[in-house]
């Protein structure tokens, strides 16, 4: 069978991800996720929630889970299996194994599997990306730590141009909007700025201060993205009219 872009992406995607997570789970915890300021378990929720995700989509790109099939509860219990292997093992290398992080392995787990049963790829990976671009900026202190401040330019530059290409590709699947028109570039503005703002309304119920500088950066990776896009779209019906 061919395999089709996506379906390629998803694919090197996991293949990076899942050996990542292993290795950063039996070494040593990084000072950087000591001093993050997000709880143990919620790293443990937000890292198998991606994981599920990527698994159901390599196996299955173009489909919702559907719980009444035997391939949902499979993978289910493929990556519940790994997880207990993963706690047992970091027993073994001087790591400690927690019941509790195993039960938020569970909960990212199904969590994604909830989602997905709801939402296709592109309007679940916009949540998601929506609901951990919140959680990086407001509820952890990577994007405050010396001598890594230069994590937060590099964050909003990088969050807010993939949330904004992300939108961008939903956009073009789901509505008619031409790149041509002003209603396409205000309906790729909308979103994006819409989750800056959410986002940087809500900082003072965390205790943060809003930093014009980082509104800047995002600003500019949302801009970067719509250029980006533009072009792309251009120079593809450009091509498919040559042909």
């Amino acid at each position: 069978m061919r395999l089709l872009r996506r379906h390629k992406s998803i694919l090197i995607v996991l293949g990076i991800y899942w050996p990542a997570i292993f290795w950063l789970t039996h070494i040593p915890v990084p000072a950087i996720a000591r001093q993050s300021g997000m709880s143990d378990k919620t790293m443990h929720v937000l890292a198998y929630f991606v994981l599920a995700f990527l698994v159901w989509f390599a196996i299955s790109p173009y489909e919702m889970v559907q719980w009444s099939r035997k391939k949902v509860w499979i993978l289910l219990a493929v990556i519940l299996f790994y997880a207990g292997i993963d706690e047992f093992l970091q027993g073994r290398v001087g790591r400690s194994a927690d019941i509790m992080d195993f039960v938020a392995d569970l909960f990212g787990m199904v969590l994604c599997a909830g989602l997905l049963s709801l939402l296709n790829f592109w309007p679940a990976l916009l949540v998601a990306s929506a609901v951990f671009v919140f959680i990086i900026s407001n509820m952890s202190h990577l994007l405050m730590l010396y001598p890594h401040y230069h994590l937060d330019t590099v964050f909003h530059y990088t969050a807010y141009t993939a949330f904004a290409l992300i939108w961008i590709q939903h956009m073009e699947r789901y509505t008619n909007l031409k790149a041509a028109k002003a209603s396409w570039l205000f309906y790729s503005l909308l979103v994006p700025i819409t989750l800056l703002i959410l986002i940087k309304g809500a900082a003072p119920l965390f205790d943060r201060t809003i930093n014009w500088i980082e509104v800047a950066t995002a600003l500019f990776g949302i801009s970067s993205a719509i250029l980006i896009s533009h072009l792309t779209i251009y120079l593809s019906r450009k091509s498919k009219k040559t042909r």
